[in-house]
């Protein structure tokens, strides 16, 4: 006779139906973020800001999406990773409402702070998930799988500007970003909790320990210039192309939705990529093209400057499976959690925080075209780095 379940207590979810669970989750915790840019051309009508400050918001949202990072391990090592995915979503969804309110920046940054410390709370413990429940042979599939979310939220985000803010105005965007956010928390609550799993709590001598392995830095470049090409131009670039050409808001976030269409499609060929041309010419390839269009930027105008803009991002969402796939061969499988921390910390402050801040200034300065050669040149460096380290990525 088959025991049946106590009443009251939830069932283990499945891999599917936790992957599922996670796309979800991913997807809010990067929609909270990626709404802003295509919003922004609004905001500095509105509110009154520059380049430089839209640049330095962003930013603040990566130094605060970092350093929870950093120390999210204590709440995982309290509540498991499912409740910490959960506290996450809860954070983004207060920053969203604070957000929606704002008369000046400084409420803006108080909101946009607090969206960062949520996405910096799901990140470990999504990807510890995933590493813990799915075999190393699969994993990279799994995490092609799980960046559908991200990819799709920052798809999604530009298309939601451009058919909500006539009816709801900006800040009825972010309030209905804020709705669903809630009842995705909700449903992981319900659903995704169970046998989730507990992280390490960080310390000094388990970051120490980190810290002093060379892949790590090879794994904090990689990140740093992937975010940078793919967080860091998004944030800032909508901002800068209808304040420096003659392209509206619209037709900004019209290019730019067309941009996360290709990725998204790529997206679902990033595992037959991965496998066939292994994580590390994964990576090489992606960032050699990336630099070239991105270096581009720069010196284009006109239809060439819009096809540019286009397929910028085309491959680069490639290689966030590959490298998160990379990240899980660092270090110890216990820490894990601790170890997609202090390697995403860094990509995160200086790929999708400085960057925004470089262009920002450098636009504001007349000079914006010196910040996308810089940007080329560090991913070009990045390849480099790989080069020079040829066990990285080989397992």
């Amino acid at each position: 006779m088959t025991d049946k379940p106590e009443k009251g207590i939830r069932r283990k979810p499945g891999n599917g139906i936790m992957i599922l669970l996670l796309i979800i989750a991913v997807f809010f915790s990067m929609a909270g973020r990626a709404i802003f840019p295509p919003l922004m051309p609004y905001l500095q009508e509105e509110l009154v800001i520059s380049l430089t400050t839209v640049g330095t918001l962003f930013l603040l949202s990566s130094i605060s999406f970092s350093l929870v990072m950093v120390f999210s391990g204590f709440l995982t090592a309290w509540i498991g990773h499912g409740n910490t995915v959960v506290a996450a979503l809860v954070f983004i969804l207060v920053g969203l409402v604070i957000s929606a309110s704002a008369v000046n920046a400084m409420i803006l940054a108080v909101g946009m702070i607090c969206i960062g410390a949520g996405g910096g709370t799901y990140a470990p413990s999504g990807i510890a998930i995933i590493n813990n429940k799915i075999s190393i042979e699969k994993r990279s599939t799994a995490f092609s799988i799980h960046e559908i979310g991200p990819n799709a939220a920052i798809l999604l985000a530009p298309l939601i500007v451009l058919t909500s803010v006539p009816l709801l105005g900006w800040r009825g965007v972010l309030l209905l970003i804020a709705l669903l956010t809630g009842l995705a928390s909700i449903a992981f609550y319900i659903w995704g909790t169970p046998k989730s799993g507990v992280g390490a709590k960080p310390n000094l001598s388990t970051i120490g320990t980190i810290l002093r392995l060379p892949q790590a830095y090879v794994g904090m470049s990689i990140f740093s210039t992937s975010l940078a090409g793919l967080h860091g131009l998004y944030s800032i670039l909508p901002a800068y192309l209808v304040e420096h050409s003659s392209m509206s808001a619209e037709y900004v976030n019209s290019l730019v939705t067309l941009s996360r269409v290709i990725s998204v499609f790529v997206l679902f060929l990033a595992g037959l990529i991965i496998k066939t041309m292994g994580k590390r010419n994964t990576i090489i390839m992606v960032l050699l093209f990336t630099g070239m269009l991105t270096g581009l930027i720069s010196v284009a105008e006109g239809r060439m400057l819009e096809i540019v803009v286009v397929f910028q991002p085309a491959l680069i969402a490639v290689m966030f499976p590959a490298q998160l796939s990379c990240l899980a061969e660092i270090g110890e499988k216990w820490y894990q959690n601790v170890t997609s921390a202090v390697v995403i910390t860094v990509g995160m402050i200086v790929g999708a925080g400085v960057v925004p801040v470089l262009v920002g200034v450098l636009g504001d300065w007349g000079i914006g075209w010196f910040g996308f050669v810089s940007l080329a040149l560090m991913m070009f460096l990045t390849v480099v780095i790989l080069i020079f380290n040829p066990s990285f990525g080989t397992r």
